[in-house]
């Protein structure tokens, strides 16, 4: 025999190279690391040296020097040094010189070999592990021969495997005997099953016991080694999983398992396994695999023998978890077609029947754990049984048992708020406003601190919202503002309130504020019923709720019930004007009163906001034809332009409004239009800044001018057109900054135009030309700059226009006296 330097009878074994300890200078963790790489780089050459001679002698077609080699080589996979990922490493580097060998050996009975000679010469080798591994890779090529029934191989395969004890070396060699075996299983439209090859129950036995001898290997290696290296057991068990799991992945690949050999003979014998074991990695982990790699419509069929099996598992397994898996999967299966789930299938009865035996078996469960297992039930009944509020009441009612019997009382720590909160919020997506009536979800609120309360009250109104649906019955809408009362009004305990409003404070906390209150304002919008009555009294209902929100909330909430009480106002005096009106509890004048309350409430903290609102009204009253209504909400919003608003910028918007509520109103008796006109255009003269007097001025002598001659409810004054005009030349004249009253000027100009072209007699084209002939003289006196050029473009503008109209043959003899 050749004798190498690198021959392991000269310098033995990697194994007994690996032995040899290592320097001990180093701290430890880095010394295992060390000695890992060490180990598997010398183990790597090892293979690698073996290899070569091994496709050397193969290339000779030396049989003999070729298993010869494969022996050592295969000796490597011995060592108990490495640890799994580095033996897994070391394994898949033995398993691509293997395919060379088998390939090899294939050559042989190709060209004339028996291949039951090479099967009993492997068996020949002095060591089992090399000789088991040899052993399968013959039996490979003895199947694809055909020269024996594949059961029968597959069968001594199995057994043998026994050989090896060893929990890590064991585990790869049965992986290696079913990756080998994995397109060679008779099975259905296979053609090893032809010829008395075998059946698909030859294959689930072969399957089914490798799988069991697997899994008894892998729970084995729990009880090796030391009590303190536990965890770190625990961590390569982990690591080490797929190889059992595998086994159940060939087993939902043979294509002759049907629903019924499943039901019968594969889920009957894996569960037995997983119920036998008594580890609970290995239950988790099975349980698991279970029902991830087997067909949903299989699970239906099976579901109360694997429901049953979990009441069987170890206390320390996770229950919860794999119920959960199992929820999920068949949810996923039936989403969107709930039909897929046969009616013989009581699905959510036996999981409720599970779940409630678990609770009565392992007291120990914390509350969360608890609560987590009825989140699921509740999930699960809601996407596999959509519309079937009794589940999803009976989900409730367990829960509210649940936390009734809790010692803690409403005092429940964080994990299990969470869950009361998630438990509250699953529902809302699906039902909407039909939560409502579920009997048991307001009193699970009670429960929750007022922080999660309002965060479950932020998705009831999302849903709400997004659902769309009308609020019209009045009980409902009572009792959907109980669920949302944390965002109705603060909470009560004043440490809370406290800290709620400093936190109002902050630049974040304000806008989330501000969405959860516009969020309560689009309430309003939903808000509907055929009977006004009705209507109304929903709306005093919120206007109720809402007033006890204090004043932050307020601008937010009222608002939107002003504007629905308008739109009531209009239906009702509708109803009240018609030919038969009907007898209504709440005329068109009381839902005015409403409205005049709510924004007489607003009007010490609102003034702007609430100025704007009177005028909307005093417009809704002039609709309505109720004048003295109107003039009383014109009224108030003078009262708060006198006595609230005293910023400038403010004080022009509200006139501006002001005068287009006048414009828009057209039934007020002449006295007390001329009241109102005359004082929101002495507001105007008295403006702070001279260009705002001057442009509000203008712009209230339209409320002189409204509507056109032939109109029966027109109001004409030419002569106060003209005073408001002229005024509003003397102001402009004044603002000498900037060159403004330049800009005023063209401004004015073009105020004189419009009412020239409607036929005031008052403004004749003698003042227009001499404002044309004033403008013509400044502007020369203006400096070249970006002012000038915009003036005279908007001067160009109108110049432009007069010339138009002078050219036209029906407007020419008008404009004609016009100097340009």
């Amino acid at each position: 025999t050749r004798c190498t330097p690198w021959d392991p009878a000269h310098l033995g074994t990697a194994g007994e190279r690996r032995r040899r300890p290592l320097s001990r200078g180093s701290s430890s963790s880095m010394a295992d690391t060390d000695e890992q790489r060490e180990l598997l780089d010398q183990s790597t050459k090892s293979v690698k040296e073996q290899a070569f001679y091994m496709k050397r002698a193969m290339d000779q077609n030396d049989l003999k020097e070729a298993l010869k080699f494969a022996k050592d080589m295969l000796k490597e996979l011995k060592t108990s040094s490495l640890t799994p990922r580095n033996y897994y490493d070391l394994y898949m580097k033995v398993l691509d010189e293997l395919r060379y060998l088998e390939e090899f050996f294939m050559t042989l009975q190709r060209s004339g070999t028996a291949v039951s000679e090479l099967y009993e010469q492997v068996q020949s080798c002095g060591m089992v592990l090399p000789r088991l591994y040899l052993l399968i890779t013959v039996g490979s090529v003895y199947i694809q021969s055909r020269q024996a029934p594949a059961k029968d191989i597959l069968k001594d395969l199995v057994e043998m495997a026994k050989g090896v004890q060893h929990p890590m070396r064991g585990l790869f060699l049965r992986n290696y005997l079913s990756h080998v075996a994995r397109d060679k299983l008779p099975d259905v439209g296979s053609e090893y099953a032809e010829a008395g090859g075998g059946t698909v129950q030859d294959s689930l036995d072969f399957i089914v016991q490798n799988f069991s001898e697997t899994n008894r290997l892998w729970v084995r290696m729990q009880n090796q080694g030391k009590v303190n290296d536990k965890k770190r057991r625990e961590k390569e068990r982990q690591d080490l999983r797929i190889l059992v799991g595998t086994n159940l992945v060939r087993l939902s690949q043979l294509e002759g398992v049907d629903v019924d050999i499943y039901k019968e003979t594969v889920l009957p014998r894996i569960l037995e396994q997983v119920a036998n074991c008594k580890d609970a990695i290995a239950q988790s982990y099975l349980m698991d695999c279970i029902i991830h790699v087997f067909p949903d419509d299989f699970h239906l069929a099976t579901l109360e023998a694997f429901l049953q099996t979990c009441t069987q598992l170890k206390e320390k397994v996770n229950v919860r978890a794999i119920l959960e898996s199992m929820m999920d999967r068949l949810s996923g299966f039936a989403d969107g077609n709930p039909s897929m789930i046969p009616p013989e299938v009581q699905a959510f009865q036996v999981f409720n029947e599970c779940v409630t035996k678990l609770l009565e078996e392992r007291t120990s469960l914390d509350l969360a754990e608890v609560l987590r297992l009825q989140k699921a039930l509740l999930n699960f009944a809601l996407k596999c049984y959509p519309g079937n509020l009794d589940y999803v009441n009976h989900c409730l009612e367990q829960t509210v048992a649940v936390l009734t019997n809790n010692e803690k009382g409403t005092d429940l720590d964080e994990p299990a708020v969470q869950e009361v909160e998630a438990l509250l919020s699953i529902p809302l997506s699906s039902l909407a406003l039909e939560v409502l009536s579920l009997n048991q979800y307001s009193d699970m609120l009670v429960y929750l601190p007022w922080a999660s309360r309002k965060q479950v009250a932020v998705e009831l109104l999302r849903a709400v919202v997004a659902a769309g649906a009308p609020l019209t019955d009045r009980a409902n809408v009572e009792k959907l503002f109980e669920m949302i009362v944390p965002l109705l009004k603060d909470n009560a305990d004043p440490n809370v309130a406290e800290a709620s409003e400093e936190a109002g404070d902050d630049d974040e906390s304000a806008s989330e504020f501000e969405r959860e209150q516009l969020l309560v304002a689009r309430l309003v919008h939903l808000m509907s019923h055929e009977n006004t009555d009705e209507l109304f009294a929903i709306y005093i209902m919120a206007r109720r709720h809402f007033g006890q929100g204090g004043v932050k909330r307020i601008q937010y909430t009222l608002v939107p019930l002003i504007f629905g009480a308008l739109r009531l106002a209009q239906v009702v005096r509708k109803l009240e004007t018609s030919e038969e009106p009907p007898e209504l509890t709440n005329s068109c004048r009381r839902i005015f009163q409403f409205m005049h309350e709510i924004v007489t409430a607003m009007a010490a903290n609102y003034p702007d906001l609430s100025l704007k609102l009177f005028l909307q009204c005093a417009q809704g009253a002039d609709q309505a034809d109720f004048k003295a209504i109107a003039y009383e909400f014109v009224s108030q919003a003078s009262i708060l332009y006198e006595d609230e608003l005293t910023d400038s910028k403010a004080q022009l918007r509200a006139l501006i409004s002001m005068v287009g509520t006048l414009l828009a109103c057209r039934n007020f008796n002449e006295e007390d239009y001329d009241t109102l006109i005359t004082k929101t255009t002495q507001y105007a003269a008295k403006l702070l800044k001279k260009p705002d007097q001057c442009r509000m001025v203008t712009l209230c002598s339209h409320l002189f001018w409204v509507g056109k001659e032939s109109e029966e409810k027109h109001y004409h004054d030419p002569r106060r057109v003209l005073e408001c005009l002229q005024r509003s030349l003397k102001i402009a004249d004044v603002c000498m900054s900037s060159s403004m009253h330049v800009h005023l000027f063209v401004e004015i100009l073009n105020q004189y135009l419009y009412y020239f072209e409607n036929d005031n007699q008052m403004i004749t084209s003698k003042y227009i030309s001499g404002l044309i002939a004033l403008i013509n003289e400044h502007i020369e006196n203006m400096d070249q700059s970006e002012q000038r050029a915009e003036v005279e473009a908007h001067y160009h503008n109108t110049l432009e226009h007069i010339k138009g109209m002078q050219a036209n043959e029906k407007t020419a003899e008008k404009f004609a006296p016009i100097e340009l």
